[in-house]
């Protein structure tokens, strides 16, 4: 899954100073390119490390055109010291709100919003490196695109080594039905487009894009219903995919993101909260296959939820005023693996002999002993996307008239 390429041991500049991961080809943009577009980067943290904390920063400052940055807004949730004097030291554009208790991710992001000054909304993580000319490859696809979602490539810094770098091979984000997080690339199929060209991802780490302020804000994001940490993810791929948008990947914005697993992660993270935000989730936009995500979450059948007058309001009004698609629509355009994946699925644990697992898991996955082969998801997906070009050649008509 990985190129390593270890980073320079230049520390001059404050941060670990990354390769350039960029394929061959990117190209170079000019002020003029973005329209006089300005980016709000808005950065939640809760536990950070300074030395992460400042490298992010640092990087930021280092790779970033002043001109395209409107402001930097860190958001302390519940920590004690905000850091603010040593932020702002390193950029007068610093912004900083601090939370006196800690309210979650989805709250912190949200205040975030409301903050931001720009058209542009760029979310990052306290704990990333940016790598040269990362913002003006996604930032140039929302001027192109005002309902794009641009994700730059992702490569990974190891969690016990910060001066690390590896390139990450090519892939795309997607979700298994118990709504995990995933990252695939069948059969290396996606190894064959253009290295230099933006590709579609059936969904968003949630973590670190760029997408326009108005278009975030229409389509009702984030349901602050959802708690602490976990599913934001899956919501901005169902509104922003189903809800007439689409979830790019930039090959040329190459990002350092510190990957974690729970026992590096500086926050606890209850599994059941996650859950909770899970069955939420399903709830709203899988009601049409509930029962897949129950077989693959049996222990959120019983959770009770609470406060689901909003967003059940906030999709209806998204349904009528942008047309927005079922889940069959998304399974059969966008996830054509999670679609193969319908009658294969299984659980590890559970006692049931028709849902558990016969055979081994497929590395790096919880729900599936198969995966779909490169050959089909070939035709599959062209066969997807040539749908999706006809139906918006349609709607481009209808507008027209």
């Amino acid at each position: 899954m990985l190129i390593h390429q270890p980073v320079a041991k230049d520390l001059s500049k404050g941060f670990p100073y990354p390769p350039d991961t960029r394929p061959a080809g990117c190209q170079k943009y000019k002020r003029k390119d973005f329209a006089n577009q300005t980016v709000s980067i808005i950065i939640p943290w809760l536990n950070e490390k300074w030395e992460h904390m400042e490298g992010t920063m640092r990087a930021l400052v280092h790779f970033t055109p002043d001109e395209l940055v409107a402001e930097y807004i860190w958001l302390s949730d519940g920590n004690a010291d905000t850091k603010e004097k040593e932020l702002k030291e390193i950029s007068p554009k610093v912004v900083v709100h601090k939370f006196t208790e800690r309210q979650g991710l989805i709250v912190a992001k949200m205040k975030g919003v409301e903050m931001a000054k720009a058209p542009v909304l760029v979310f990052m993580e306290a704990h990333c490196i940016v790598n040269r000319h990362w913002l003006q490859h996604i930032l140039y696809r929302v001027v192109q695109n005002p309902r794009v979602l641009a994700m730059p490539t992702l490569d990974q810094i190891q969690q016990t080594d910060w001066h690390s770098y590896s390139q990450i091979v090519r892939g795309h984000w997607r979700y298994e039905w118990n709504f995990n997080l995933i990252y695939t690339n069948p059969g290396g199929e996606l190894d064959k487009l253009p290295a230099n060209e933006p590709y579609t991802s059936p969904g968003t780490s949630g973590g670190i894009f760029a997408m326009r302020k108005d278009w975030f804000t229409q389509l009702g994001l984030f349901d602050t219903g959802m708690k602490e940490w976990g599913g934001d993810h899956m919501e901005l791929t169902m509104k922003v995919w189903r809800c007439g948008g689409t979830i790019e990947i930039v090959p040329c914005s190459r990002v350092g993101h510190l990957y974690r697993d729970p026992a590096h992660r500086p926050y606890e993270v209850e599994v059941n909260t996650v859950v909770y935000n899970y069955k939420r989730l399903a709830e709203l936009w899988a009601k049409d296959h509930l029962d897949y995500f129950y077989k693959m979450k049996p222990e959120a059948v019983d959770m009770q939820l609470t406060g689901m007058d909003t967003p059940r309001k906030n999709y209806k009004e998204l349904e009528q005023e942008l047309g927005c698609k079922d889940l069959s629509w998304y399974l059969d355009n966008v996830d054509v693996e999670m679609k193969w994946e319908m009658d294969k699925i299984c659980h590890p644990y559970v006692k049931d002999p028709k849902v558990k697992c016969k055979g081994e898991l497929v590395p790096g996955r919880w729900t599936v002993t198969s995966a779909m082969s490169g050959k089909h998801f070939a035709v599959a997906r062209k066969a997807a996307e040539g749908r999706r070009n006809a139906e918006r050649k349609k709607e481009s008509k209808s507008d027209e008239l």
